[in-house]
């Protein structure tokens, strides 16, 4: 094979857009793990707007946003993806529900989603490897500080504990982390004891584990703050708040979005800002240490982490996907430019694809 041939090291990512009639959908892009290079392959136009992207074994999931105010938009698509090839294989839209983050994996015959603007969870049986109806529907309930954000709930993000009994769910409006057992048939039931509150008016956005599972990051979207906890089955302990950039350099208008975790860093993104900060891990007490921040385009909304080199990120007012490279050693884990960005409109979610 000749010089001009050679085989790209290459993950796949694909990427959610809003755009308009011409660019919304679902992008496919490699990202070169040598260089860092995204090299975009494939589009797929979308019937609404992208919310959020997740995956199990060979297929992808697809939250839309109801554009029209149809009872068939919106809800949860279930794609089969074949290399970089999208196929809809099921779908379940309740009633035009927009949900914002959803959670399936292999073990689990259910997938979960959240419900931002109605402030619902809801679990949707998974019958022959696809999506059916949703069986279930639970109501949060309450309100907080901020007079804009917070006047009813609203859940942003859905995942499952490291050890499995647990489905938890960050609700930006009531500042609560709330834990829900999964009972045998997958229905949730809410844990008041596990159940927990973040300081008022900090609107927690995500949870993230570290690799070993003994700490839980909780990301603070209205706070600019991450809250770090002691972690075990279900019990979380408070350990430290540090903030998410240095509020002290100037005064801005943020919103923390985006939290990612490697084996040793934390990286957090900022709206506002427009940056990512390098967070440092100690792995004894869970502790974080803020290292320094990389400024990123305009309205850094998602990342993803590849190959424990890269990081990826999408900044829906720039328009831009943007690679970093993460430098270890001395500069512990500071972030390095690539010059690899990628042109796109409104960028809003993102995951890693199946190998290749």
């Amino acid at each position: 094979m000749g010089l001009f041939n050679k085989r790209r090291n290459v993950r796949p990512l694909f990427v959610g857009s809003n755009g308009n009639d011409l660019t919304r959908g679902i992008y496919a892009f490699h990202l070169d793990i040598d260089n860092g290079e995204i090299l975009k392959k494939e589009f797929y136009e979308s019937p609404s707007n992208p919310a959020a992207l997740c995956r199990r074994e060979r297929y992808a999931f697809v939250c839309y946003k109801n554009r029209t105010g149809r009872k068939t938009d919106g809800g949860l698509h279930q794609y089969a993806q074949m290399d970089l090839q999208f196929g809809l294989a099921a779908k379940a839209t309740d009633d035009g529900k927009t949900y914002v983050g959803a959670f399936v994996n292999e073990k689990r015959k259910n997938a979960y989603a959240v419900d931002y603007y109605n402030g619902e969870v809801v679990m949707i049986p998974i019958v022959k490897q696809k999506i059916t109806k949703v069986a279930q529907t639970i109501k949060h309930e309450g309100s907080s500080l901020d007079e804009r954000y917070q006047t009813e709930p609203h859940p942003t993000s859905i995942d499952e504990t490291p050890e499995g009994h647990y489905m938890i769910v960050t609700d930006l409006g009531t500042d609560e982390v709330v834990l829900y057992t999964i009972l045998e048939d997958g229905f949730l039931e809410r844990d008041e004891e596990h159940t927990f509150k973040v300081t008022p008016g900090s609107g927690p956005k995500k949870v993230v584990f570290s690799r070993d599972a003994k700490f839980a990051y909780v990301l603070n979207e209205l706070s600019s703050t991450v809250c770090v906890y002691q972690y075990e089955d279900g019990t979380f302990t408070f350990v430290q708040e540090i903030d998410t950039y240095p509020k002290d350099e100037e005064d801005v208008k943020n919103k923390a979005t985006d939290i990612i975790v490697s084996a040793d860093y934390i990286f957090v993104s900022n709206a506002g800002h427009d940056s990512v900060s390098t967070l440092e891990m100690n792995k004894e007490t869970g502790e974080l240490k803020f290292i320094e921040y990389m400024e990123t385009d305009e309205n850094p909304v998602c990342m993803v982490l590849v190959h424990e080199k890269w990081v990826v990120v999408a900044c829906q007012k720039g328009g831009t996907l943007e690679s970093f490279e993460i430098k270890k050693g001395e500069y512990r884990g500071v972030l390095f430019e690539t010059h690899y960005v990628y042109s796109i409109t409104e960028p809003v979610c993102m995951i890693e694809g199946r190998p290749l």
